[in-house]
C-alpha cells in the first residue's frame, strides 16, 4: 500500500483518465496573498513601543495630573532624580554625622553638669542648662536663661562665673496681671452643677475631649482617687475591672449628689466606692479624719492611683494640692491630670489672656495658669507630659520623687540612648574605694 503524505499548501485534484482509472495527484497551491512590486508591509509592533508611544501621548495631555504622571514614568526624568538622589543621600550623610558630633557633645556636656549636680555644686544657671538639654525648660526658665546669657563674658562651657549668682523668679502666674487671683468657687459649682454637663457637652465634643478623659482613666488601677470629680464626666471612661476601691473628691456638695447619682445608675453591684465633700487643699486633713499634724505616715489612707481632670484651674492653692497628693500615694503610685492651661504660642496666650475673665465667670477656672511653673514647684517627676490643643490641654502622669519609672514608662531612646552617668558614677565609686589588706599584698 502506498501512503502519501501531504505537505501543506497542497490539496487533493483529480484528473479524468480514460475508463474506470482516477488517480489522484498532487497539485502545490501558490499562496493567496502575491506582494506588489513596491508594496509596503506593516510591521506588528512591540509591547515596549506600544508603551512608548501610550507614554509620549499621555505627556502631551491636557491634564495635568496625567501629563506630570507620565513625565515622572519617563526615562529622562527618572535618570535626572536618580542623580538628585545620591546628591540628598550625600547631603543627608554630611548633615548626620553633622547632627551626631553635636549630639554626642551635648550628651557630654549634660553628664558633666548632671555630675556636678549630684554633688550638691551646680549653681542655678547649670541647672536651667540641664533643664534645656533635655528639653524641660519653662517660660520662667527661658526668660532667666536669657538674662544669664546676657551676662556671660565668654561662650565657653565653663560656668564657674555664675557660681553666687542666683537671679529673681520670672513666675509668670504671679507677674501676669491676666492671670487672676485664685478663689472659692464653692458656691459657684453649686448653683451651677444642675446645667453643667449641658452646658459643657457641645464645647468638649467639638475638640474630642472624650479620647482625653478615656486616656486619663485608663491609668486606674488598685485604690483609686478622683479629684474635683465634678458632675462624674470620667465615669463612662472607667473599667472597674482593674479597680479596688475608688474615692471621689469634689468641693461642690451638688456636683456630689450627681455623680454619686450617676455612679450608682452605672455600676449599681459595685460597693467599694467613696464619694466626699472636701477640698484638696485640705486633703490630708480629711484622709486622717482630722488634724494631719501629729499623725504617724504610715497610717494615712493611701491611693494607688489619683487622677484629676480640669480641677487645678479651680484650685485655691493648686500646688499645695499636688503636694497633697504627693502625701498619699503608695510607693509606685501615680498622678494622672488632665489640664487646660497656657499654650505654646503667644497668640493663643494672649486669647486665653484676654477672655480669662469671662471664662471665670463663665464656668469658674483660670484657664490661662501656667501649669509648668505649678508642676516644677509641686516636686513632683514627671513621667510623662503631652500637650495637644496648640499646647492648651495638658495629659500628664507623675510619680514620687525617687520612684523607679516602670518598663512601660521608659521610652526608646530613653531605653537605648540614654545617659550613663548612673552607671559611671558606679563604677567610679567601685573603683575608689579602698581595697582590702588580701588585695594589697
Amino acid at each position: 500500500m502506498i501512503r502519501y503524505t501531504i505537505p501543506r499548501g497542497v490539496a487533493w485534484r483529480y484528473v479524468g483518465f480514460p475508463r474506470r482509472l482516477a488517480v489522484p495527484t498532487l497539485t502545490r497551491f501558490s499562496s493567496t496573498f502575491i506582494p506588489q512590486p513596491n508594496a509596503k508591509v506593516k510591521r506588528i509592533k512591540t509591547k515596549e513601543e506600544l508603551a512608548r508611544e501610550k507614554l509620549e501621548e499621555q505627556m502631551q495631555s491636557k491634564n495635568w495630573f496625567v501629563r506630570w504622571g507620565a513625565i515622572a514614568r519617563s526615562e529622562r526624568f527618572t535618570k535626572g532624580m536618580t542623580k538628585y538622589l545620591i546628591g540628598a543621600y550625600i547631603f543627608f550623610l554630611i548633615y548626620g554625622l553633622y547632627f551626631m558630633k553635636k549630639l554626642y557633645a551635648k550628651e557630654k556636656e549634660l553628664e558633666t553638669l548632671e555630675a556636678k549636680l549630684l554633688e550638691g555644686k551646680a549653681n542655678e544657671f547649670e541647672t536651667l542648662r540641664i533643664k534645656e538639654l533635655r528639653g524641660k525648660l519653662r517660660t520662667r526658665d527661658e526668660l532667666k536663661l536669657a538674662k544669664y546669657r546676657e551676662m556671660r563674658k565668654d561662650e565657653g562651657q565653663d560656668y564657674s562665673e555664675f557660681d553666687n549668682v542666683k537671679l529673681e523668679n520670672n513666675d509668670q502666674n504671679r507677674l501676669n496681671t491676666q492671670i487672676l487671683p485664685a478663689r472659692d468657687t464653692t458656691e459657684f459649682y453649686d448653683a451651677k452643677a444642675a446645667d453643667y454637663d449641658k452646658g459643657v457637652n457641645f464645647e468638649e465634643k467639638a475638640i474630642f475631649m472624650g479620647r482625653r478623659r478615656k486616656w486619663l482613666m485608663k491609668h486606674c488601677q488598685g485604690d483609686v482617687l478622683e479629684i474635683a470629680c465634678g458632675t462624674g464626666r470620667n465615669l463612662k471612661y472607667a473599667d472597674l475591672a482593674n479597680i479596688n476601691s475608688i474615692t471621689f473628691l469634689d468641693a461642690s456638695k451638688k456636683m456630689m449628689e450627681i455623680t454619686h447619682e450617676k455612679f450608682r445608675e452605672e455600676f449599681p453591684n459595685f460597693k467599694r466606692a467613696a464619694f466626699v465633700v472636701g477640698k484638696a487643699e485640705s486633703l490630708l486633713e480629711l484622709a486622717s479624719g482630722g488634724s494631719s499634724a501629729n499623725l504617724d505616715p504610715s497610717t494615712k489612707v493611701k491611693y494607688d492611683t489619683i487622677v484629676e481632670a480640669f480641677g487645678l484651674c479651680s484650685h485655691q492653692d493648686p500646688v499645695k494640692a499636688l503636694k497633697n497628693f504627693e502625701m498619699l500615694l503608695k510607693p509606685g503610685g501615680r498622678i494622672v491630670l488632665l489640664e487646660h492651661g497656657r499654650g505654646k504660642y503667644g497668640f493663643i496666650n494672649k486669647i486665653l489672656d484676654d477672655r480669662a475673665e469671662k471664662r471665670l465667670e463663665t464656668w469658674g477656672c483660670r484657664w490661662n495658669l501656667d501649669l509648668g511653673e505649678i508642676l516644677d514647684d509641686s516636686g513632683l517627676e514627671i513621667v510623662e507630659e503631652k500637650r495637644t490643643h496648640l499646647g492648651t490641654t495638658w495629659c500628664i502622669v507623675a510619680k514620687r520623687k525617687g520612684d523607679v519609672k516602670k518598663e512601660t514608662e521608659v521610652g526608646f531612646i530613653e531605653k537605648y540612648f540614654g545617659s550613663s552617668i548612673k552607671g559611671k558614677f558606679e563604677a567610679y565609686e567601685n573603683a575608689n574605694k579602698p581595697k582590702d589588706s588580701k588585695n594589697n599584698h
